[in-house]
């Protein structure tokens, strides 16, 4: 059911981390004075921050009136979009970071945009009474946190490749600062797919333990294992799993573990996206189903 106090906010919030984007991208290849719009910036990603965690309090605390504050799709949108503003503002602060909010940022825009889908077009509670509440609190906290960590590492591998291109060209904009380093960023894929690795494997098998104990009553059916859901999140997992070696493996170094970073973050979303699909399809069938039921005349004995 669609909420206008979710959603119109999280239109103005999605605004602002447009526009903000738009004033990094500039601010990044300004060849004269790089603070220009540093104001604006800041406050625009102020401004989401708060905005999204008032949000996201205003569901919790008041609309769903439980200890879950995971209650549908757009939840963890929002939580995502609180802590990766507020990753943000730290990383607009620290200089060695310098240019890496340019990639975050439209990250974070493309979190907002998805915010207002799952609030008006797609909302759907999720199922909290199938199984044990402490087992979808993991799987849900889990699952979004690891989400976050990933996309810190895909927006560090796309600025890597940025200025490894930079470095290759000899370009050079005077009058700027000096972008993050490469050692800088490739330290900060890795740890950030280290924490992002943690978070998915908690989330797979948690996962695994709610679908084997409530499979008759999930979407997923008998079959689960052949679903495109657990194959995506799988290989999403190998992914970075296999990024978590990259220090001692020559060969996954540099470029390759930043396109590693992005690929990854490529087949979360695009589970996320097969789950909307098979939950949303299993939905409607569902009220198809129950709308027939209704609507369909009770049989009557035939007079004799």
């Amino acid at each position: 059911m669609p909420q206008p106090l979710t959603s119109i906010p999280l239109i103005l919030l999605t605004i602002a981390a447009a526009l903000s984007s738009v004033t990094a991208l500039r601010r990044l290849g300004t060849p004269e004075g790089q603070r220009t719009g540093l104001t604006l910036q800041h406050t625009l990603v102020g401004v989401i921050t708060l905005g999204c965690a008032a949000i996201f309090c205003f569901r919790w605390l008041i609309l769903h009136e439980s200890w879950q504050p995971l209650q549908a799709h757009v939840d963890g949108l929002l939580l995502i979009g609180t802590l990766l503003a507020g990753s943000i503002l730290f990383i607009q602060a620290r200089p060695r970071l310098f240019g890496l909010s340019a990639f975050a940022l439209p990250l974070l825009t493309l979190i907002l945009a998805w915010g207002i889908c799952a609030a008006l077009w797609t909302y759907r509670a999720f199922n909290l009474d199938s199984f044990q509440p402490v087992w979808i609190g993991f799987h849900t906290g889990s699952t979004y946190l690891g989400l976050l960590s990933c996309m810190i590492g895909a927006g560090a591998g796309a600025m890597y490749l940025f200025v490894q291109h930079r470095l290759k060209s000899k370009i050079h904009l005077p009058g700027t600062m000096p972008l993050a380093s490469l050692e800088t960023l490739e330290t900060l894929i890795i740890r950030a797919a280290t924490l992002g690795f943690v978070l998915l494997t908690l989330s797979l098998i948690t996962g695994l333990i709610i679908v084997t104990q409530t499979v008759r009553e999930t979407a997923l059916g008998p079959s689960w294992w052949t679903s495109p859901k657990v194959w995506l999140a799988t290989a999403a997992w190998a992914t970075y799993a296999l990024l978590l070696n990259v220090r001692y493996a020559t060969s996954f170094r540099g470029r390759r573990a930043a396109w590693l970073a992005i690929g990854g973050l490529v087949l979360l979303l695009a589970t996320y996206g097969a789950v909307e699909a098979i939950e949303g399809r299993a939905a409607r069938e569902k009220a198809t189903a129950n709308t027939s039921a209704m609507i369909q005349p009770e049989a009557r004995p035939c007079a004799s």
